[in-house]
């Protein structure tokens, strides 16, 4: 524990120069693809605020004894005829202590503990860290409530023939649930452990179905949602880093590039324009629901 808080920091520090430089990694020849391996090993790293190798203890020096060196043989003096001093036995009252001596005081009490400024930093982190992490987690219990109130499995046949045709196409073993669900602009998938693909009702169909299904199948496929509930660790973590908060925009953007990429490998070259036009139609969407 008492190596957690300087760690952090260096984490933070580091970190912070890789959100810099992946930030302006987009501007290079270098995809999408590529920056959401980055992002992974850089939110495992930072996801773990401990050093990866055991600190060195410090040991004790090591003692030698040394013989001591011989002493000289004092000659004893002759026996005093005179009878010996014998001192006062102590514990009697009104002796005097010996002149030349010190008495001994009554030491005070120690007062309560205070905290250190480490138990006072590490204590703000500590309710820094569980504040985030709770917002995020009731804001997914509120959209998992949501989900059980409005939402149904899907039962038009175009639909379901859509998205095993292209499941097959993917070679998905494991499919998430196809649901549809009310108040929804745009299909999206959500849910960690277990995952639904959701529709929203009655807007999309035809070949824009298909698109958009393809789509959220290529996110399920990749598991960017697994890479962003990582993200969003890493952040609950380094809350106090501005440059945290950013890194999870640049995580949503880049595995929307990334899904972007794969996606089209997958179509003909004349689906292209409908395909982009599908993504224009799904943000023009967002921002009218957001409007």
């Amino acid at each position: 524990m008492n190596h957690l808080l300087p760690t952090l920091g260096a984490l933070t520090l580091g970190g912070s120069a890789a959100v810099l430089l992946l930030a302006l990694a987009a501007r290079s020849r270098y995809g999408a693809k590529w920056r959401c391996w980055a992002w992974l090993l850089l939110c495992l790293r930072l996801a773990l605020p401990f050093p990866l190798l055991p600190q060195a203890r410090n040991q004790a020096p090591i003692q030698v004894d040394l013989p001591s060196p011989p002493q000289a043989v004092r000659p004893v003096p002759p026996p005093s005829t005179s009878a010996p001093y014998t001192p006062p036995s102590p514990g009697v009252q009104g002796e005097q202590p010996p002149a030349g001596s010190t008495p001994a005081l009554p030491r005070p009490e120690p007062d309560a503990a205070l905290p250190s400024l480490s138990q006072l930093a590490l204590g703000v982190w500590l309710a820094g860290a569980a504040a985030v992490l709770a917002w995020n987690l009731h804001a997914h219990l509120r959209f998992l409530a949501y989900l059980r109130r409005w939402s149904a499995p899907v039962t038009g046949g175009d639909a379901i023939a859509a998205f095993n045709r292209l499941g097959d196409q993917l070679r998905l073993d494991r499919r998430p649930r196809l649901l549809v669900c009310q108040g929804l602009k745009v299909p999206m998938l959500a849910g960690l452990l277990r995952p639904a693909l959701l529709l929203p009702q009655g807007d999309t169909t035809g070949e824009e179905l298909g698109l958009s299904l393809l789509h959220e199948l290529t996110h399920f496929r990749r598991r960017d949602i697994w890479l962003k509930t990582l993200a969003l660790w890493v952040n609950a973590l380094h809350w106090f880093n501005p440059l945290m908060w950013y890194m999870v925009r640049l995580v949503e953007r880049d595995t929307e590039l990334a899904c972007d990429e794969d996606a089209l490998r997958r179509l003909p070259p004349e689906d292209y324009a409908a395909y982009g036009q599908t993504i224009l139609n799904a943000v023009a969407r967002l921002q009218g629901r957001a409007g």
